[in-house]
């Protein structure tokens, strides 16, 4: 009765003896992982930071375990970028929700066109996902004659383009709204003469032409003249410059349609700031919401970057201007807890914007592996602004990214998926003389592509179960 009391009494020491046991597979397999992830091929391991977690613990679980080797296998592959990146610059990457590499990741740096994935994540956030912009066609007919003007009311739908234009793009407008099928529209509602003019009218949104912040030499050229009518970029198929009003020069690109269809137009194309009349014959309305952001994100689109920039200060504060859709912006950012952005602008252009290598995997990391914002990215090799890049690497089809780049700015971020519910997360900003220069940033982004491409390396889940006995 006395020695069944006393063991009775010691339950710790049989604990103690089973979580022993049980914990000395698990030791092996740490030990295995961990010279997977120092291995060098006989030449002097690097250093490596190890998670700081008590690997022998019974409690511990296989999952946890195998993806504290993957992690360490990515820092691994990734110690040499950290060793070239120059004062200037900074790199944050995530796998398996674990930060792998941060270095200078809360340093505040140019990030150029990435500004956009803070424009995407407000946006989708903002707008509702059934969000459409319609472009209208108002006027008074009598027997197929307008008899006035025809009026053309922009709706802010930053995608609307001709076919004609659309095959003269380096980056094609993806999910376009065509101005053609709007004019087909217009020649089956009966019209066959419009005895005035066709008018623009823009006053859907604010009609600044240019963000304060840019420098004369992109005003016209790389964004803008910007309004809520703009078809083409602003831009008249034929015409070598590009009209200061994008209003009118939507008015005769839609002039110039409307004739190709036999539709006598009788005035000159212009802009008007009278409200059109009440009388629709025809509309067209672009993609959702959703698609728009894809297209700015793909193609690194300014002019559709700006416009949501107005539309996400319409929807929150009734005004659609840029300074109320950056106001509308920074609040929501604060709201998320995403700090060391400063938004100047929606499209990246401006020198003053500012963002950190952590806060751009924290935009990343708000949207849902697959979600709207990631799948409106480009594609490394294949489409947008990365089609001509990494197109060798072993990333190439896989990796998701925004490109961005200014005079000595060079920026990329972006993802690697790895399954339904995993993936790479990784932002590198180089800021300084030089790093704009292809020489410079392509071997970065190429080591860095083929590191994230690497992850998950080690033993399977199931593996570490068996071998610790689970």
């Amino acid at each position: 009765m006395t020695k069944r009391r006393r063991r009775a009494r010691r339950p710790g020491l049989v604990v103690a003896i089973i979580g022993a046991v049980g914990a000395a597979p698990l030791a092996v397999l740490w030990y295995a992982g961990h010279s997977l992830a120092t291995r060098t091929d006989g030449r002097t391991a690097k250093p490596v930071s190890y998670i700081v977690t008590p690997v022998l613990n019974v409690r511990r679980a296989a999952d946890t375990l195998a993806a504290d080797i993957a992690t360490r296998n990515l820092r691994n592959e990734l110690s040499p970028i950290l060793a070239k990146l120059p004062s200037s610059s900074c790199i944050r990457v995530d796998a398996g929700g674990r930060i792998v590499v941060a270095k200078s990741s809360d340093k505040e740096l140019v990030p150029a066109s990435n500004q956009k994935i803070a424009t995407a994540a407000v946006a989708l956030e903002v707008l509702a996902a059934e969000t459409r912009f319609t472009t209208r066609v108002a006027g008074q007919v009598d027997n197929g004659t307008v008899s006035g003007d025809l009026f053309l009311v922009g709706g802010g739908d930053p995608l609307l383009v001709s076919r004609e234009f659309l095959a003269t793009e380096r980056y094609p407008t993806t999910s376009p709204t065509l101005l053609d099928d709007l004019a087909d529209k217009v020649k089956a509602a009966g019209v066959t003469s419009v005895n005035g003019s066709v008018v623009g009218d823009e006053s859907y949104l604010d009609d600044d032409r240019y963000v304060d912040d840019w420098s004369s030499g992109i005003r016209g050229t790389e964004a803008g003249p910007l309004g809520a009518l703009m078809v083409n970029d602003g831009a008249v198929v034929g015409e070598r410059l590009k009209p200061d009003n994008p209003a009118t020069a939507a008015a005769a690109e839609f002039t110039r349609l409307l004739r190709a269809r036999g539709i006598t137009v009788v005035g000159d194309p212009r802009e008007a700031k009278t409200a059109p009349p009440d009388a629709t014959i025809a509309e067209i309305s672009s993609a959702p919401v959703a698609a728009v952001v894809g297209e700015m994100l793909t193609n690194s689109d300014n002019n559709t970057a700006e416009i949501l920039v107005r539309h996400i200060g319409l929807s929150r504060s009734l005004q659609p201007t840029t300074g109320a859709g950056l106001a509308v912006m920074r609040d929501v950012l604060k709201q998320w807890g995403i700090e060391g952005v400063t938004v100047k602008d929606g499209s990246g252009l401006s020198r003053a914007n500012r963002m950190t290598c952590a806060s751009l995997v924290e935009l990343l990391e708000r949207s849902p592996v697959g979600g709207s914002l990631k799948k409106g990215l480009a594609v490394a090799g294949r489409t947008g602004t990365l089609k001509d890049v990494l197109t060798d690497s072993v990333a190439a089809g896989k990796l998701l990214g925004k490109t961005g780049t200014l005079l000595n700015v060079k920026t990329l971020g972006g993802v690697l998926p790895v399954n339904a519910t995993d993936e790479v997360i990784f932002a590198l900003f180089l800021n300084g003389a030089g790093w704009a220069d292809q020489g410079n940033y392509r071997p970065l982004w190429e080591a860095l592509a083929r590191a994230v491409a690497t992850y998950p390396t080690g033993p399977a889940v199931e593996q570490v179960r068996v071998l610790g006995g689970g």
